[in-house]
């Protein structure tokens, strides 16, 4: 029996992911400032697409806390969440972490281990550039070692509130502005995914609150 033919991606689709992308690094690189109005017509014109996509994209974007959508009125670039917030954050990442480092090297599920050792070593290749473009790779690496992480508690309910969060999209708001030692975050994310696949709970939750204190101290000050 053959085999079925593989449907490519449909372009619609794909042109929507590129559209999104190009939006988003404008609005995290600040080329876009927070309050600007984003005009759909005046986007789509200077893209060569149609307003299809752009108003998908802006959508997603409103979706992801980058973009405010005004009935019948447009998309304007979302404020960047104040620093009250972002200490607000830190200090639950700081509770539910550690505790999901502590659940997670009990569990050692070998997928999580997998995926924390792929999010490490990609981080090697990776930088904390002022450049949407530049930094993407890296926060995308952090992103999915902290996520997994989560996701080896097998805490559902935990699982769900961490994905509503959007951490590190948040978070990439703030680099920009930031000088950061990528190699130091590394080892620390090492010294982490070395005290889960050891199985030492209370290292692991300890490691974590450090690296959170030390992340927290580099974006806040």
């Amino acid at each position: 029996m053959p085999s079925p033919a593989v449907t490519p991606l449909p372009r619609r689709v794909a042109l929507l992911d590129q559209v999104h992308d190009l939006l988003k690094e404008r609005v995290l690189d600040r080329n876009c400032r927070p309050g600007d109005r984003l005009n759909i017509d005046a986007l789509a014109r200077e893209l060569s697409v149609s307003t299809t996509p752009i108003r998908e994209a802006l959508a997603r974007l409103a979706a992801e806390g980058l973009v405010r959508a005004e009935p019948y009125v447009g998309f304007f670039v979302a404020d960047i969440p104040s620093r009250g917030y972002y200490e607000q954050l830190f200090e639950l990442r700081e509770v539910i972490e550690p505790w999901a480092a502590q659940q997670t090297a009990r569990r050692r599920p070998k997928d999580c281990l997998a995926v924390l050792q792929d999010s490490l070593d990609a981080m090697k290749r990776g930088t904390l550039s002022k450049r949407y473009a530049r930094y993407r790779g890296f926060s995308d690496a952090d992103e999915a070692f902290h996520t997994a992480i989560i996701a080896g508690t097998g805490n559902t309910p935990a699982i769900k509130s961490y994905e509503d969060l959007r951490v590190h999209l948040h978070l990439s708001r703030l680099y920009i502005d930031r000088d950061q030692d990528t190699e130091e975050t590394r080892q620390q994310h090492a010294g982490i995914l070395d005290a889960i696949r050891a199985g030492e709970p209370k290292t692991a939750a300890a490691r974590m609150k450090d690296h959170l204190r030390s992340s927290r101290e580099k974006l806040l000050g």
